[in-house]
């Protein structure tokens, strides 16, 4: 694949399309009401998605929400949750997710002090870019949703320089 230069940015209404498109082909899973959860990325508050993009394409994606307690699964807290980073897998290997990650914090840590993300036990690849950038495992619990029934709580304290 060429190179391209990626730019990250914020999620727009012109590309809701293209993000749901990417989750359809990637994840392999149904269109459902993806479109409306990331349309509400960009009106509310207290959600954000980044997109992204190399040619003015999407290719990846990265979600950042507020959850009530247990919403993200076990005994969670209420609070700022990463959520779904999803990079086109021509286009893995580039340091895409972790600048996404690094802009979902500087956006979560703007107006909160901590945030947290779950994943999966069996999610090396997750676990250590999270780790990379300060996150740390805070608690375990059963899961349907991972393929070792078992995922992984952990957060990052914000500074005043947004992140840790």
């Amino acid at each position: 694949m060429p190179e391209a230069t990626i730019r990250i940015e914020s999620l727009t209404k012109a590309d809701v399309a293209a993000a749901v498109e990417l989750a359809v082909r990637v994840l392999r899973v149904k269109p459902g009401d993806r479109g409306e959860q990331f349309t509400a990325d960009i009106t509310d508050e207290r959600r954000q998605m980044f997109t992204a993009k190399a040619n003015n394409q999407v290719v990846a994606y990265g979600r950042v929400l507020e959850l009530a307690a247990a919403e993200a699964g076990g005994r969670t807290p209420a609070g700022c949750y990463l959520s779904g980073v999803l990079v086109e897998p021509a286009w893995r290997g580039r340091g895409i997710a972790t600048a996404l990650t690094r802009a979902r914090l500087r956006w979560a840590c703007g107006w909160t002090d901590t945030v947290f993300y779950v994943t999966g036990a069996d999610n090396t690849a997750s676990l250590h870019l999270h780790a990379v950038l300060g996150f740390q495992e805070i608690m375990r619990f059963e899961s349907g949703r991972s393929a070792v029934g078992m995922d992984v709580l952990s957060q990052l304290v914000c500074n005043s320089d947004g992140c840790r």
